[in-house]
Protein backbone atom coordinates (compact mmCIF):
# COMPACT_ATOMS: atom_id res chain seq x y z
CA UNK A 1 0.00 0.00 0.00
CA UNK A 2 1.03 3.29 -0.41
CA UNK A 3 1.47 6.10 2.76
CA UNK A 4 -1.64 7.63 1.42
CA UNK A 5 -3.78 4.06 1.42
CA UNK A 6 -2.17 2.98 4.56
CA UNK A 7 -3.41 6.05 6.02
CA UNK A 8 -6.89 5.55 4.80
CA UNK A 9 -6.91 1.92 5.82
CA UNK A 10 -5.94 2.88 9.18
CA UNK A 11 -8.73 5.93 9.48
CA UNK A 12 -11.41 2.98 8.36
CA UNK A 13 -10.46 -0.34 10.22
CA UNK A 14 -10.02 -1.95 6.37
CA UNK A 15 -6.19 -3.38 7.37
CA UNK A 16 -6.24 -6.99 8.03
CA UNK A 17 -4.15 -5.81 11.01
CA UNK A 18 -6.02 -3.84 12.18
CA UNK A 19 -6.50 -3.75 16.64
CA UNK A 20 -9.50 -5.82 17.71
CA UNK A 21 -11.71 -3.15 19.71
CA UNK A 22 -11.85 -3.72 23.50
CA UNK A 23 -14.60 -5.79 25.13
CA UNK A 24 -15.04 -3.05 27.98
CA UNK A 25 -15.26 -0.34 25.55
CA UNK A 26 -18.71 -2.26 24.18
CA UNK A 27 -22.21 -0.69 25.66
CA UNK A 28 -23.12 -1.93 29.05
CA UNK A 29 -26.56 -2.26 27.54
CA UNK A 30 -24.96 -5.09 24.96
CA UNK A 31 -22.88 -6.41 27.77
CA UNK A 32 -25.72 -6.81 29.84
CA UNK A 33 -27.72 -8.49 27.05
CA UNK A 34 -24.97 -10.92 26.61
CA UNK A 35 -24.81 -12.02 29.95
CA UNK A 36 -28.42 -12.26 30.67
CA UNK A 37 -28.92 -14.50 27.47
CA UNK A 38 -25.87 -16.61 29.83
CA UNK A 39 -27.47 -16.51 32.89
CA UNK A 40 -30.65 -17.59 31.62
CA UNK A 41 -29.12 -20.74 29.68
CA UNK A 42 -27.47 -21.64 33.60
CA UNK A 43 -31.36 -20.77 35.25
CA UNK A 44 -30.05 -18.04 37.25
CA UNK A 45 -31.67 -14.35 37.02
CA UNK A 46 -30.89 -10.74 36.35
CA UNK A 47 -32.70 -7.40 37.86
CA UNK A 48 -34.56 -5.40 35.41
CA UNK A 49 -32.49 -2.78 36.59
CA UNK A 50 -29.48 -4.00 35.80
CA UNK A 51 -30.42 -4.36 32.65
CA UNK A 52 -31.45 -1.21 32.02
CA UNK A 53 -28.70 0.74 33.72
CA UNK A 54 -26.03 -1.42 31.85
CA UNK A 55 -24.11 -1.79 35.27
CA UNK A 56 -22.87 -5.08 36.47
CA UNK A 57 -25.04 -7.78 36.10
CA UNK A 58 -26.76 -9.43 39.58
CA UNK A 59 -26.32 -12.96 40.12
CA UNK A 60 -29.16 -14.06 41.74
CA UNK A 61 -27.82 -17.36 43.06
CA UNK A 62 -29.30 -20.43 42.92
CA UNK A 63 -30.93 -22.29 45.38
CA UNK A 64 -28.73 -24.55 47.23
CA UNK A 65 -28.99 -28.31 47.79
CA UNK A 66 -32.15 -28.86 50.05
CA UNK A 67 -31.50 -32.62 51.49
CA UNK A 68 -34.49 -35.27 50.64
CA UNK A 69 -34.52 -36.15 53.62
CA UNK A 70 -32.48 -35.35 57.03
CA UNK A 71 -30.90 -38.96 56.51
CA UNK A 72 -28.31 -36.64 53.80
CA UNK A 73 -27.21 -34.61 56.57
CA UNK A 74 -23.74 -34.91 58.21
CA UNK A 75 -23.74 -37.15 61.73
CA UNK A 76 -23.99 -34.79 64.59
CA UNK A 77 -22.24 -34.55 68.26
CA UNK A 78 -23.41 -34.81 71.30
CA UNK A 79 -23.79 -30.90 71.45
CA UNK A 80 -26.57 -31.33 69.78
CA UNK A 81 -28.78 -32.72 72.19
CA UNK A 82 -32.71 -34.48 72.00
CA UNK A 83 -34.36 -33.47 69.28
CA UNK A 84 -38.27 -34.53 68.48
CA UNK A 85 -38.74 -36.76 65.84
CA UNK A 86 -41.90 -36.88 63.67
CA UNK A 87 -42.93 -40.55 61.95
CA UNK A 88 -45.90 -40.98 59.53
CA UNK A 89 -47.28 -43.80 60.12
CA UNK A 90 -50.66 -45.27 58.52
CA UNK A 91 -54.11 -45.40 60.65
CA UNK A 92 -53.95 -49.31 61.05
CA UNK A 93 -50.32 -48.72 62.24
CA UNK A 94 -51.00 -46.15 64.76
CA UNK A 95 -54.10 -47.91 66.37
CA UNK A 96 -51.83 -51.42 66.91
CA UNK A 97 -48.89 -48.61 68.36
CA UNK A 98 -51.50 -47.80 71.00
CA UNK A 99 -52.83 -50.58 71.48
CA UNK A 100 -49.12 -52.13 72.36
CA UNK A 101 -48.15 -48.77 74.54
CA UNK A 102 -51.78 -49.64 76.86
CA UNK A 103 -50.95 -53.08 76.70
CA UNK A 104 -47.01 -53.27 78.12
CA UNK A 105 -46.56 -49.64 79.54
CA UNK A 106 -43.85 -48.67 76.97
CA UNK A 107 -43.27 -45.11 75.77
CA UNK A 108 -43.33 -44.66 71.54
CA UNK A 109 -39.66 -44.23 71.71
CA UNK A 110 -38.98 -47.97 73.70
CA UNK A 111 -41.36 -49.33 71.08
CA UNK A 112 -39.68 -47.49 68.10
CA UNK A 113 -36.43 -49.25 69.16
CA UNK A 114 -37.68 -52.63 69.83
CA UNK A 115 -39.54 -53.05 66.28
CA UNK A 116 -36.31 -51.23 64.74
CA UNK A 117 -33.97 -53.67 66.31
CA UNK A 118 -36.21 -56.54 65.78
CA UNK A 119 -36.57 -55.81 62.17
CA UNK A 120 -32.64 -55.71 62.10
CA UNK A 121 -31.96 -58.76 63.76
CA UNK A 122 -34.71 -60.75 61.04
CA UNK A 123 -32.62 -58.83 58.30
CA UNK A 124 -33.50 -55.37 55.97
CA UNK A 125 -34.26 -57.01 52.91
CA UNK A 126 -36.87 -59.35 54.30
CA UNK A 127 -38.83 -56.96 56.05
CA UNK A 128 -38.66 -54.33 53.56
CA UNK A 129 -40.16 -57.01 51.11
CA UNK A 130 -43.10 -57.47 53.06
CA UNK A 131 -43.82 -53.11 52.71
CA UNK A 132 -43.77 -52.91 49.35
CA UNK A 133 -45.88 -54.58 46.11
CA UNK A 134 -43.86 -57.38 43.78
CA UNK A 135 -41.90 -56.04 41.75
CA UNK A 136 -42.66 -55.10 38.47
CA UNK A 137 -40.98 -55.70 35.37
CA UNK A 138 -39.53 -52.28 34.25
CA UNK A 139 -36.31 -52.13 35.85
CA UNK A 140 -35.37 -48.13 35.61
CA UNK A 141 -37.73 -44.97 36.00
CA UNK A 142 -38.91 -46.30 39.93
CA UNK A 143 -37.31 -44.18 42.44
CA UNK A 144 -36.96 -45.40 46.38
CA UNK A 145 -38.99 -42.24 47.35
CA UNK A 146 -41.54 -42.75 44.92
CA UNK A 147 -42.45 -46.27 46.31
CA UNK A 148 -45.62 -46.28 48.44
CA UNK A 149 -44.47 -48.36 51.72
CA UNK A 150 -46.86 -50.58 53.76
CA UNK A 151 -46.74 -49.45 57.18
CA UNK A 152 -46.58 -45.42 55.95
CA UNK A 153 -49.41 -43.29 56.02
CA UNK A 154 -50.37 -39.53 57.52
CA UNK A 155 -50.97 -40.02 60.77
CA UNK A 156 -48.05 -38.72 62.81
CA UNK A 157 -46.47 -40.40 65.94
CA UNK A 158 -43.91 -38.48 67.95
CA UNK A 159 -41.26 -39.29 70.42
CA UNK A 160 -37.27 -37.26 71.09
CA UNK A 161 -34.23 -39.10 70.27
CA UNK A 162 -30.48 -38.27 70.93
CA UNK A 163 -27.68 -37.42 68.82
CA UNK A 164 -26.43 -41.01 68.69
CA UNK A 165 -29.87 -42.92 68.02
CA UNK A 166 -30.05 -40.19 65.45
CA UNK A 167 -27.08 -41.10 63.67
CA UNK A 168 -27.76 -44.75 64.10
CA UNK A 169 -31.27 -44.24 62.35
CA UNK A 170 -29.14 -42.53 59.34
CA UNK A 171 -26.67 -45.31 58.89
CA UNK A 172 -30.09 -48.11 59.21
CA UNK A 173 -31.50 -46.38 56.08
CA UNK A 174 -28.73 -46.68 54.27
CA UNK A 175 -28.37 -50.22 54.87
CA UNK A 176 -32.53 -51.03 54.39
CA UNK A 177 -32.21 -48.71 51.17
CA UNK A 178 -35.17 -46.61 52.08
CA UNK A 179 -35.82 -42.57 51.66
CA UNK A 180 -35.46 -41.73 54.94
CA UNK A 181 -36.15 -42.64 59.03
CA UNK A 182 -39.72 -41.76 59.01
CA UNK A 183 -40.12 -44.49 56.48
CA UNK A 184 -37.52 -47.11 58.04
CA UNK A 185 -39.26 -46.65 61.57
CA UNK A 186 -43.28 -47.17 59.69
CA UNK A 187 -42.27 -50.23 57.97
CA UNK A 188 -40.73 -51.66 61.30
CA UNK A 189 -43.48 -50.77 63.50
CA UNK A 190 -45.73 -52.45 60.91
CA UNK A 191 -43.66 -55.48 60.85
CA UNK A 192 -43.23 -55.57 64.19
CA UNK A 193 -46.54 -54.69 66.09
CA UNK A 194 -48.76 -57.50 67.24
CA UNK A 195 -51.75 -57.32 64.97
CA UNK A 196 -52.90 -57.24 60.88
CA UNK A 197 -50.44 -55.98 59.40
CA UNK A 198 -50.76 -53.41 56.45
CA UNK A 199 -50.29 -55.20 52.88
CA UNK A 200 -47.99 -53.27 50.55
CA UNK A 201 -50.71 -51.73 47.46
Amino acid sequence: MTENANAEAEATGDDDTYNVPNVAALSGRRSGARSAERRTEQRQEMTDEDLAGGGAAVRVASRPHVPESIDEEPEEGPEAGDKPVTINVSPTVDRRLKAYRNKTGLTNLEIVWEAVEAAEKEGWKTVIATAVPPAKTRRFGVRASQTRYAGVGSNSVYTRMTPEERNELRRLVKVAGVPDRSKLIAISLNWHLPGTADKPA
